[in-house]
């Protein structure tokens, strides 16, 4: 009979952990980046390899690429005439490196320029469709911020779901302008403002990554000579001349760039070089102007940990068309998924809790007042956020057969539940092997009911919230060549200057012209 029990027992207690919801293990999603900063000293990439500079040499390494390359320059040559050019084409440099990058299917998903500083970031194309929300913006620091010449260009994105903040900088020159640099980096946190509700500053963001020349040099410039650094830099007593770097000392005495986080440079100092060579320009002292910072928000929701591992970080000496080395560092970033509960057993299982919180909150003046579960839910959390990937929300084109040249053609595509239209947006015709989001041939607004809903009745704005099927006419206008294949691409888009994300891409198809119809005088 004790054995029955025991067994009986033992088998309610099985029941018990079978009736209980299994334990979802912690899923991840990593992805890496390769960053590069460089002050190319006006210099053009004419018969300049760049393979290396982006560890691209051989066909090993190919097979193993990052997801992004994040390219800052500095000092890109800024003379009207370039600056006219580059209304109408791509700068030089980013034209050599999509010429480099192409080859291996990435895409320029964004690229700003403020005078001679440069910032553009590359995708794979598998990934197009997981970005979101991709915005520029600027800060002058040049002058009082009158002059271009010195500030910070940025690109703000997210990426499944994670917001990234890139800055490219360049910040006040000269051993002794340490206070200028620190009010640089003021300046440019402060006015540097998004359009993305919750992210619109800076350090906002999940992840940062700050980079550029930074023009921080080495304390002790009445003790410590240019010749002298450099005799420490022959006997590679790299430890204990990073010691003196100003960068290192103000992030540790909180006065800028305390938020950010870097792996101290082990290489030697990337300034100043005499022009084609690896020799020191002795009229000033070396120092490490070039570098790459980084930060993360590793708690900053309730269902996911964030991190970020910088696995590289190095100069590449053999570059000497500048008085800079260039400097690149590779990041590997990772949400870490934790199990998420449903609505309804978090209400089963704090059912008493969350009665009598609902009732005390209610009950007096001072607590906020909660009308839903949702608010309990938040107000229970602390208000800490929740994760989310909204990238499998994306526009289904119905596949298109052929597309006429001179004719009208309607294209039909489907928009899912819970997606949100922007003001402005938008579906551009590309070619099938484009290499930059801003090569489109031709493009229509979508007649979104964004700006009118105020005008809509309940049923017309709830039926914008469901799935529907949307039909559109494309101007016979649009003349496409022949022979080539082509792609429609949805964004989602605010406007001029505004948030840009691709939502949808379209199968391949062809195009012809329709032969004309026979006349009287062709029939025999």
């Amino acid at each position: 009979m004790f054995q029955r029990k025991s067994s009986s027992k033992r088998r309610r207690k099985s029941v018990r952990h079978d009736n209980q919801p299994k334990a979802v293990p912690p899923k991840s999603i990593t992805k890496r980046l390769y960053i590069l900063t460089w002050n190319v000293s006006t210099k053009f990439p004419e018969n300049l390899s760049l393979n290396k500079l982006l560890g691209l040499e051989n066909a090993h390494q190919d097979a193993d690429l990052p997801d992004f390359f994040v390219i800052g320059l500095q000092e890109v040559n800024a003379q009207p005439q370039n600056t006219l050019y580059n209304l109408f084409k791509d700068d030089l440099w980013t034209q050599r490196f999509k010429e480099l990058l192409k080859e291996r299917d990435y895409v320029v998903i964004k690229t700003e320029q403020m005078q001679g500083l440069l910032l553009s970031v590359f995708a794979r194309r598998k990934h197009l469709l997981h970005l979101r929300q991709v915005e520029t913006e600027y800060t002058r620091t040049g002058l009082g911020g009158i002059w271009g010449n010195k500030g910070a260009v940025s690109i703000r994105l997210n990426v499944y779901g994670c917001s990234i903040c890139l800055v490219n900088a360049h910040l006040a020159a000269h051993d002794h302008m340490l206070e200028e640099r620190i009010n640089d980096y003021e300046k440019i946190v402060q006015e540097h403002k998004f359009h993305v509700k919750t992210k619109e500053a800076i350090f906002d963001h999940d992840y940062v990554f700050w980079f550029g020349d930074l023009n921080f040099r080495l304390t002790g410039e009445a003790t410590t000579s240019a010749e002298d650094i450099r005799a420490m830099v022959a006997k590679d007593e790299i430890k204990k001349l990073i010691e003196k770097d100003q960068l290192l000392l103000v992030r540790r005495e909180g006065r800028a760039f305390e938020k950010l986080n870097e792996k101290l440079p082990q290489f030697p100092p990337t300034f100043k070089f005499e022009h084609g060579t690896n020799d020191y320009d002795m009229k000033r002292r070396p120092a490490w102007t070039d570098r790459i910072l980084y930060a993360v928000k590793e708690n900053h929701y309730r269902n996911v940990k964030l991190t970020v591992e910088q696995t590289s970080y190095k100069s590449h000496p053999s570059y000497n068309i500048s008085d800079h080395k260039p400097v690149t560092s590779e990041f590997t970033i990772k949400v870490v998924r934790k199990p998420q509960y449903s609505g309804e057993r978090f209400k089963t299982q704090h059912y008493q809790r969350l009665s009598y919180r609902m009732a005390i909150a209610n009950g007096t003046e001072s607590s906020p007042q909660l009308n839903s579960f949702d608010d309990l839910v938040s107000d229970l959390t602390d208000g800490a956020q929740v994760y989310e990937d909204t990238t499998e929300r994306t526009i289904v084109f119905k596949p298109i057969e052929l597309w006429l040249v001179g004719e009208p053609n309607k294209i039909e595509y489907t928009i899912p539940a819970g997606f949100e239209e922007g003001s402005a947006d938008w579906i551009g015709i590309y070619r099938e092997d484009f290499t930059s989001l801003s090569e489109y041939l031709a493009y229509e607004y979508t007649e979104g009911f964004k700006e009118k809903q105020h005008q809509l009745n309940a049923q017309q704005k709830q039926h914008l919230k469901n799935t529907r099927t949307v039909e559109l006419n494309f101007s016979e206008n649009v003349n496409l060549p022949l022979g080539v294949r082509y792609q429609l691409l949805y964004f989602q888009s605010t406007g001029s200057r505004g948030v840009t994300g691709l939502v949808g891409i379209s199968n391949t198809f062809a195009v012809e012209k329709r032969c004309p119809s026979p006349s009287f005088d062709d029939i025999d």
